[in-house]
């Protein structure tokens, strides 16, 4: 099944919902996925070093994919030609939902088995039913336009928290402390939030 009008529309509160119930797993169980699978080894720390160095490749991977799209998607959308704009949004979109799907695997690792199921599942259900809506979307007119630019700074303030993100599962794989983890994932949100929420206030009140 496609995705629903609500479900394109808020699939950023959809997805801070997964996250949350994702969490909340902590309360029942304090062991992370990897820990719980490297504790018995010789070598754990070693190991927790490569996984979550892996992580933090997959966040930076995420980062990118999605500055891109947020970048090319106005562009793409205001072009003239219809088979232009549906090749273009559907691959700005494709990539879109791949880093979503790059998120959810990475910060995955930081949570409890039972968390780790709930958000990729959950983002994978979600991201299925929107790539079902962008194929159909792109056959009808562009829903997007500022111009025909690529706006590599608002699509920057929009992927900010993956770039805060990378950067603390980065340092959290080099120490593998988890307050740094912990203080970097809070920093993230603060940064997005101080990044784009002044944008959204000015656009629906000019």
């Amino acid at each position: 099944m496609k995705a629903t009008d609500f479900e394109r529309r808020h699939q950023t509160l959809i997805h801070l919902l997964l996250v949350g119930i994702a969490l909340s797993t902590y309360l029942g169980d304090r062991i992370d996925i990897v820990w719980r699978l490297v504790r018995s080894h010789s070598d754990s720390a070693l190991l927790e070093h490569v996984v979550f160095g892996v992580g933090a490749l997959m966040l930076l991977a995420s980062a990118m994919l999605d500055t891109w799209a947020n970048a090319h998607s106005p562009l793409a959308a205001s072009s003239k030609a219809p088979d232009v704009v549906g090749q273009s949004l559907l691959l700005a979109q494709s990539r879109s939902r791949l880093a979503r799907l790059l998120l959810a695997l990475a910060v995955g690792l930081l949570l409890p088995l039972s968390g780790a199921v709930t958000l990729l599942v959950g983002e994978t259900i979600l991201v299925s039913r929107l790539v079902l809506r962008d194929q159909e979307s792109i056959s009808g007119p562009p829903l997007l336009s500022r111009g025909g630019e690529v706006s590599w700074g608002a699509a920057f303030r929009a992927a900010a928290s993956k770039w805060g993100l990378a950067a603390s599962m980065m340092a959290f794989a080099w120490t593998l402390q988890d307050r740094i983890a912990e203080i970097g994932a809070a920093s993230s949100v603060v940064l997005w939030l101080a990044l784009n929420v002044p944008a959204h206030v000015r656009s629906h009140s000019g």
